[in-house]
């Protein structure tokens, strides 16, 4: 089964036996723990978010004692039950949290299918868009989401680029340099990973308006326009930062090429 129609499975038996008042957060323990699924918690290690066991008809979901943030629990626990879900004829999966920050819109490998999964479980997408398309991308958005599913920042900030018809991108930086630039299909330009971050950036919820030539260059002001809108926060949890670069400009893709070609 694929990730999304097994996610929203399970969300549909949830409604099912809950009232709506208690939808959200969905708690992925109780559920795996309805599933006849083992949760556990341990010290995994450095690096180690969460892992999944089989052993015959037995499985277990094994979540790293040294994450203390619910929210990154919560994801990472959707996320093993995803493994569960999909993926429980392997015997052991430990997932880092570069596995849980793996996504793509067409999962091309099991840990991406895991973490489509656990968004589509935490964050279903009828209700997110309800609370989300009509809103401005930002962190303070973002961050009001987050608060709703009981979701990770970062987890919460894809779900908003996966199911966004707006242009903007989302910047995941650690040490002072990108390591994960995420944009939407109508955001066209891109940073490449490893570069070093803007130290003219403030983090702040709601965005604030920064010249895009001075950002990124005269390249990226000819494809977004003049302005940009950039929210940030720092996530110590993760020794991170997280950007909402979003920009005014309405164009339409196809009608950015044609300035370039009339350029």
């Amino acid at each position: 089964m694929r990730p999304r129609a097994a996610a929203n499975q399970l969300t549909k038996v949830l409604r099912e036996a809950i009232p709506p008042e208690q939808w959200f957060p969905v708690d992925p323990f109780f559920v795996a723990r309805g599933l006849g699924v083992q949760v556990h918690e341990d010290d995994l290690g450095q690096g180690i978010e969460g892992a999944m066991l089989t052993a015959g008809k037995k499985s277990a979901i094994v979540i790293n004692s040294r994450i203390q943030d619910q929210g990154r629990r919560a994801f990472t626990g959707a996320h093993e039950l995803g493994h569960f879900s999909l993926h429980r004829n392997r015997a052991e999966l430990r997932c880092t949290v570069d596995n849980l920050l793996d996504t793509a819109p067409h999962p091309a490998n099991i840990e991406q299918e895991a973490n489509e999964f656990a968004m589509t479980l935490l964050m279903p997408i009828d209700d997110f868009r309800s609370h989300s398309s009509n809103a401005l991308p930002s962190i303070g958005l973002v961050k009001s989401l987050a608060l709703r599913y009981g979701t990770s920042l970062t987890a919460t900030a894809l779900r908003l680029r996966e199911s966004s018809s707006k242009a903007f991108a989302l910047a995941y930086v650690t040490s002072g340099q990108l390591k994960w630039w995420w944009p939407t299909n109508r955001f066209r330009w891109r940073v490449p990973r490893g570069q070093p971050w803007i130290d003219a950036l403030v983090a702040s919820e709601e965005p604030l308006r920064y010249n895009t030539e001075e950002i990124f260059g005269t390249a990226a002001a000819a494809r977004l326009g003049e302005t940009l809108r950039i929210s940030g926060v720092d996530m110590p949890s993760y020794d991170a930062s997280l950007w909402v670069v979003d920009t005014p400009d309405e164009r339409r893709p196809w009608e950015w090429d044609k300035n370039e070609e009339d350029d």
